[in-house]
């Protein structure tokens, strides 16, 4: 079976060298490069010319001794791809399957006579479309993965696409543009220049978006505009030469904007003036709304994972970038989302099918993110699992969420404010006790403001992330409603990250802080 709940790596314990396998799935596009090989049959493919003429290609890389790849080959998706979309169908496609490990020979691909390593059968029988055994397409194209589907469309970009159906595959290839009439611009893939999708007192933008000929005579002059709320805000004037499925990429006028609102970018005229035959790609826009603006600083973030709690990872950072609090696990960290990897345990780590209830305090009103990072890609939701994030308002956890999500690939960014009117000593009305740490992160002093609900003998403490108490603990007479005010000398604590303890008769609060040097 190739798929067991989803595509892992996959490592087997065979008597030779195997590659690692892992699924991958349509990624950030690239830019390939021409190639030209013999098949098989003897007979010569070049990419640039297949392009040319506007087929989008298919390359499944392989090596023979890689038992997924042998499975998936022999599920004939690519197969039914061909007859449907090759040269017998609607003439779209070309697909080819790609030998790629220099140890193997071509006697590997027909079964294992001759074979001077080992195959699972015969590659060749029943396989329509034609074969490259050229392992210098997989280094040119820096594929260490088997197996590997990279769809290239006519315009040259490339993706590197997970396994997939017949059907799933066309509905990908679609999404490549057609060239059609003499005259033709088109604009794809507005980049905002951020991460965020939301305004949250301000939002910076530096906009790139591709300009693309989709017309058979050369494109040479374009002038495209940027509007915010369909007000012009900037122009570019381009001139060059693209032909046909040739394309360049414009970078726009950097702009700041404090409300919500739509960027949108039209081709306002090209070739001097010339009529362009379809008007349908000219324009492209992406909405801005404003992120929740929430009173409050103590929020309830509340994680259900999905069947691979491990992969999950995710951060709070102020307006700044800087962490505030973290959870899940950090061999995944910030930086880790679609790894595509076996990840089943690491340094805090959730469970499988699990909630997770952590309490966020805020060090003071402004605009905050979380940022939510899967390790293989697939998000929390919903092909394995009903995985999901919610932030609530500490005080009224019943309410609707301020902020949710679950369903996106390697990260999740999201954005709320806090209304600066509300004090930031002023507890909430449902915590018993409340704490204003600061610095923090903290360098050499870390303060801390206590409010008890009522007179107790209190126990400071300091622990590690695996709850081991740092130091001497420290043991102070509260008041009750009345403010407790003590620091805690930070220098020689390795920096990273810590709980602060305080422990009563009746009540025991923490709070994570930062140490930085």
């Amino acid at each position: 079976m190739l798929l067991a709940q989803k595509m892992r790596v996959c490592l087997l314990a065979l008597a030779f060298p195997m590659l690692v396998l892992t699924a991958a799935r349509a990624q950030s596009p690239f830019e390939a490069e021409g190639f030209t090989a013999t098949d098989l049959q003897g007979r010569t493919w070049k990419l640039d010319s297949l392009l040319n003429a506007g087929k989008s290609v298919v390359l499944h890389f392989m090596a023979t001794h890689c038992l997924p790849c042998w499975a998936y080959h022999q599920g004939k998706a690519l197969q039914t791809l061909y007859q449907q979309h090759g040269p017998d169908g609607t003439d779209r496609v070309r697909v080819f399957l790609v030998e790629s490990d220099p140890a193997t020979n071509a006697s590997c691909l027909s079964g294992m006579s001759g074979c001077n390593h080992f195959t699972p059968g015969n590659w060749t029988s029943g396989t329509a479309y034609p074969i490259l055994n050229d392992h210098s397409i997989a280094a040119q194209y820096s594929i260490t993965e088997y197996p590997t589907l990279v769809l290239i469309c006519p315009t040259r970009k490339g993706y590197t696409l997970r396994l997939m159906s017949a059907s799933n595959l066309a509905e990908q290839i679609e999404t490549c543009p057609v060239a059609f009439g003499q005259y033709n611009a088109a604009l794809f893939d507005l980049e905002p220049g951020t991460p965020w999708s939301d305004v949250c007192r301000s939002l910076e933008l530096t906009p790139r978006i591709r300009l693309v000929n989709l017309g058979q005579k050369p494109l040479v002059q374009a002038t495209v505009g940027m509007f915010w709320n369909d007000n012009p805000i900037h122009s570019i004037a381009w001139q060059g030469h693209l032909d046909t499925y040739h394309e360049t990429t414009l970078t726009l006028a950097p702009l700041t904007h404090h409300e919500a609102g739509t960027l949108r970018v039209q081709i306002l005229q090209i070739n001097d003036g010339a009529t362009d035959e379809d008007l349908s790609n000219n324009n492209l826009a992406l909405p801005f709304p404003t992120a929740p603006h929430e009173p409050g600083m103590a929020f309830l973030l509340k994680i259900r994972t999905d069947q691979f709690g491990a992969e999950t990872y995710w951060e709070l950072r102020n307006e700044q970038g800087l962490l505030l609090d973290f959870g899940g696990n950090q061999t995944v960290g910030p930086h880790g989302g679609g790894l595509f990897t076996a990840i089943t345990s690491g340094p805090g780590a959730y469970g499988n099918n699990t909630t997770i209830y952590d309490t966020l305090y805020l060090p003071e009103p402004g605009c905050y993110s979380l940022h939510f990072v899967d390790a293989y890609g697939d998000g929390m939701c919903c092909a394995n699992g009903q995985g999901y994030f919610q932030l609530y308002r500490l005080q009224h956890p019943l309410e609707a969420p301020i902020l949710s999500g679950g369903t996106f690939q390697d990260y999740e960014r999201r954005r709320f404010n806090t209304d600066p009117r509300v004090s930031v000593n002023q507890p909430d009305a449902s915590v018993h006790a409340a704490a204003r740490l600061w610095p923090n992160p903290a360098a050499e002093v870390l303060n801390v403001e206590l409010s008890w609900p009522t007179s107790d003998l209190l126990w400071i403490e300091i622990t590690n992330l695996l709850g081991q108490r740092i130091g001497p603990a420290q043991k102070l007479q509260a008041t009750a409603e009345v403010p407790l005010t003590t620091a805690i000398e930070t220098t020689t604590l390795p920096a990273g990250l810590y709980w602060l303890c305080v422990r009563g008769q009746r009540e025991t609060f923490t709070r994570k802080f930062i140490i930085t040097h």
